[in-house]
């Protein structure tokens, strides 16, 4: 199957499409679990991972809707491991108000991310054969790419600890974010094998 170019057009269809169905993501959301899941060192087939993103459809979508899917997960994967991974998402200011942030969308991307994310860091940050800089690397990465996901009380009670706004702290973040998830992939796949619970081929779990 040719998998077409992501376009703008795929992702109004699948934020049209997402939006009618009351238990889906959203396609922030769906971006930041794809962007987990592509990094995994237990990959997901297809039918698997739109489970996640689209609940109770058993996979039973229309090719276009599909296909829109299959782009959007080429684009992230292509990034991931060719091109160099760009948030999708940003941070939205005020120019006029400096207190005005808007973090809806990086939350929802946070929230996709650890969706994704959690089984397999739960795995490896517990590995008797980490070595401790990779642990502390690893769940570094981990806080930081799920930042967004914190409830705002606990942001908050951060920037105060740290005697900067939430709009400073956020926008900090927001740079972090962007720097390990170039990284991610690779920082994930060292971690495994030295983890000592996947083969260097990356797909087999001991």
């Amino acid at each position: 199957m040719q998998i077409p170019a992501f376009t703008q057009q795929h992702a109004e269809q699948l934020n049209t499409f997402l939006a009618g169905h009351s238990e889906a993501m959203t396609l922030p959301q769906s971006q930041g679990y794809l962007f987990a899941v592509i990094c995994s060192p237990e990959p997901l087939d297809v039918h698997e991972w739109l489970d996640v993103i689209v609940p109770d459809t058993q996979g039973q979508l229309e090719e276009e809707i599909l296909f829109s899917f299959m782009a959007l997960y080429h684009q992230i994967s292509e990034q991931v491991y060719e091109t160099g991974f760009k948030l999708p998402v940003s941070l939205k200011h005020n120019d006029t108000h400096d207190s005005y942030l808007d973090l809806e969308q990086c939350q929802m991307w946070c929230n996709g991310f650890v969706q994704g994310a959690q089984v397999y860091y739960a795995k490896l940050s517990q590995a008797s054969a980490l070595d401790s800089a990779l642990l502390e690397a690893l769940q570094t990465a981990y806080a930081s790419l799920g930042f967004f996901a914190l409830d705002h009380e606990v942001i908050s009670s951060i920037a105060q600890q740290n005697n900067i706004t939430e709009s400073q702290l956020a926008q900090s973040q927001y740079e972090l974010m962007g720097d390990f998830a170039l990284g991610f992939a690779e920082l994930i796949e060292i971690i495994a094998v030295q983890s000592g619970l996947y083969t260097e081929d990356g797909e087999t779990w001991n």
